[in-house]
């Protein structure tokens, strides 16, 4: 899954180790000797190289039992990217530290495919937000999710991100297409952040309805965001069978005058603003997968290398 972020590299920390060297210091006593053993790993299995049957055996140790909730994180990724370690990766579903049951979302998207389909849904009932909404945009991307699903979070979740992705989710999964429009144009009205606002435009556009239309013109065009504003006007276009890309914006809003996605910035899928703060570790998907938004604040920790997935 990888929609969403981008992070620094691991690359050079380790520049000549080969897996098997990396695998070796897998046992290291120093937490960020092993932490870079994962990452220079990771950096393997993203350049192609293959993971021999020890070094799937060490990452699943470390994505177990290893006491560094980063190691244990990095871990997961590893297998996930490697789409291999599926027992291991279940077991971090399970796992203490948010992030890490986070990245196990993505990871096991990656290694069982629609077979993850009964435990993604049962990790929507997780605590954390960033879990939730990992696994839900799994579930959308493996064409997984129901609409009533959809409806409910959108409708219910305290956590931002999980909203935005309902209401984007909802323009291509509606199920009864009056409820979504209804429930979107309520969310457009009300909804206290601008980015879920803007994705509930968006969807209204894709669906097109006359009621869709009426809610982009009344709420969407006045919406206090300019964001929001922009989106309804390209949704307008759609909706009308207009060109969106042919559409007069006005003058873009000036960087930081717009309240930004938080998944957009350093770090991928943090908590939202309803939510509680993670207690530590990377937001998942900091290369590319599921979560690497996919978050939407600024992580308590500083990411990797500096630098939700």
């Amino acid at each position: 899954m990888s929609e969403e972020f981008a992070n620094a590299s691991a690359r050079g920390r380790a520049p000549d180790a080969s897996p098997a060297a990396l695998r070796d210091r897998l046992d290291a006593d120093a937490v960020r000797d092993r932490r870079d053993a994962v990452l220079g790993l990771l950096d393997a299995v993203e350049d192609a190289h293959g993971l021999g049957d020890r070094t799937v055996a060490a990452l699943a140790e470390r994505a177990m039992g290893d006491p560094d909730a980063e190691t244990r994180q990095f871990a997961v990724e590893t297998l996930g990217v490697a789409g291999t370690g599926e027992s291991a990766i279940r077991s971090a579903l399970a796992d203490r530290n948010e992030w890490v049951r986070a990245e196990a979302v993505v990871a096991l998207s990656r290694t069982a495919g629609a077979d993850a389909g009964d435990r993604l849904r049962a990790a929507l009932a997780d605590e954390s937000g960033a879990v939730r909404r990992n696994a839900l945009i799994a579930l959308a991307k493996l064409d997984a999710v129901d609409p009533e699903r959809l409806r409910s979070r959108l409708r219910e979740d305290e956590h931002a991100p999980v909203r935005e992705y309902a209401a984007k989710w909802l323009g291509t999964h509606p199920g009864e297409t009056e409820e979504t429009v209804t429930l979107l144009a309520a969310v457009l009205a009300r909804d206290p952040e601008a980015f879920v606002r803007a994705n509930a435009a968006r969807s209204l556009g894709e669906l097109g309805t006359d009621r869709a239309v009426e809610a982009l013109e009344a709420q969407g065009v006045e919406d206090r965001s300019n964001d929001v504003q922009r989106a309804a006007k390209r949704a307008l276009a759609a909706a009308r069978g207009e060109d969106p890309d042919a559409v007069d914006l006005g003058d873009a809003p000036a960087p930081g005058s717009e309240p930004s996605t938080p998944e957009r910035g350093p770090g991928g899928p943090p908590p939202g603003g309803h939510g509680p703060e993670p207690t530590g570790g990377q937001p998942p998907g900091a290369r590319g997968n599921a979560t690497r938004k996919t978050g939407r604040d600024t992580p308590k920790r500083p990411p990797r290398g500096g630098d939700p997935r």
